[in-house]
């Protein structure tokens, strides 16, 4: 049996400064328009930005209201979101409105096609020694206004991928890639929240999920 993705927030120690995130009010400003148009805006540039190579770059936008047909919404939610209700519901998530258990899972999907996925070393946690190899995994998974793309490619900041969890009620977001160049296929998460408690223990904002 295939192993439950696992949702993980950092715990906080005792003493360490609170910050809570405010990239999401990036999005919330008259200069950058509504939230759909900074979703397909960001999305788009992320996709031209990892072209594979001369050929067409295809990105499709899909909405639905279930999981999909013969599938049960609440083994759905178990099997993926089930070690994150908790932090969802934490009195200080600063989630204005958690959606209902019998809602419909309602959900945006992302497409795109004539890129090369995000390649990189999974296991890299830093970028601070002078040889560091490009990493697009690490890039997108495990920074937020921090990049190496270049002054030419049309994200550089480091934010546009904060649109997937200022999109959603929830504030988290998954992501599957399949990378050309070793054929391996990997799904993660996100989850961006505020500094929480569940029970009496302290949570860092940011949680990811794989």
């Amino acid at each position: 049996m295939d192993q439950k993705p696992q949702w993980r927030f950092r715990k906080m120690r005792p003493g360490e400064i609170n910050v809570d995130p405010i990239e999401g009010e990036f999005f919330t400003t008259e200069a950058i328009g509504s939230i759909t148009d900074a979703l397909v805006r960001e999305s788009i540039q992320n996709s031209l930005d990892a072209a594979q190579g001369d050929g067409p770059i295809t990105v499709s936008f899909s909405f639905s209201a279930g999981p999909g047909r013969g599938s049960d919404p609440q083994a759905v939610i178990k099997a993926y979101l089930e070690t994150l209700s908790p932090h969802l519901e934490a009195r200080h998530s600063g989630l204005p409105q958690i959606p209902s258990a019998a809602e419909n899972l309602d959900h945006i999907l992302i497409e795109d096609y004539g890129t090369r996925g995000l390649q990189g070393d999974i296991r890299q946690y830093d970028d601070l020694d002078d040889d560091v190899k490009k990493n697009d995994f690490y890039y997108f998974w495990r920074n937020i206004g921090r990049t190496r793309k270049e002054a030419t490619d049309l994200g550089r900041w480091g934010l546009g991928k904060t649109v997937f969890q200022a999109a959603s009620r929830i504030n988290a977001f998954f992501g599957l890639t399949v990378r050309r160049d070793d054929g391996r296929t990997f799904l993660m998460g996100q989850s961006v929240l505020k500094i929480h408690k569940t029970g009496n223990t302290r949570y860092a904002p940011y949680g990811a999920c794989a």
